[in-house]
């Protein structure tokens, strides 16, 4: 039987800050696959750390 491949979810449209961003999972797809994000000021790989991605 064969699995389906999943579908992402999300796609690069364009947004590039956390205000835009809904979760730490969306922002973390924005970061690690868009051009010209402004989600890791810190630049430690962790975005929106505030509100999302708190360690």
């Amino acid at each position: 039987m064969n699995t389906p491949v999943p579908v992402n979810r999300y796609s690069c449209d364009g947004r590039t800050h956390c205000s835009q961003m809904s979760s730490c999972e969306e922002a973390t797809f924005f970061l690690n696959n868009c051009p010209g994000t402004k989600m890791d000021g810190d630049h430690d790989g962790t975005p929106c750390e505030e509100p999302f991605c708190r360690h």
